[in-house]
């Protein structure tokens, strides 16, 4: 490997070294909850990298050990939204099948009349060579 592609591969890696931990000590100081992928997604980086490395990896299941993720931290939907939502794609399901039918009843004639263009042009074919 040239010294060049060395410097730039050691660079690289400081880099997200740094986006890492940084990361990690926001998180941390903010009191959010840490998990591998919380993680990735803040520093920009992979969650295999983090995995990869020791030292981030030890100091991320630390944290998230002593603060566990919450269960969830999205509402939950009640019936009625849920209800409406799949009335909705219901209604959308049932267009869209209506005009799957539609189109395919229409290219069917098409394809018929194309069928019976297709037989005449024959039949004068055979009657130009006799």
């Amino acid at each position: 490997m040239s010294e060049h592609l060395a410097r730039a591969a050691k660079a690289r890696h400081d880099d997200v070294m740094s986006r890492a931990t940084a990361a990690v000590q926001q998180m941390a100081k903010a009191g959010e909850s840490i998990t591998f992928v919380a993680v990735a997604r803040r520093a920009g980086v992979s969650t295999d990298f983090l995995y990869n490395t020791p030292t981030l990896r030890s100091k991320i299941t630390e944290l998230r050990s002593l603060r566990p993720a919450p269960s969830s931290s999205s509402p939950v939907a009640d019936d009625t939204s849920s209800t409406s939502a799949i009335r909705a794609l219901s209604t959308q399901l049932k267009e869209q099948r209506r005009r799957h039918r539609d189109e395919l009843e229409a290219l069917q004639n098409a394809l018929a009349a194309a069928h019976g263009e297709n037989l005449e042009l024959r039949r004068r074919l055979a009657q130009l060579d006799d």
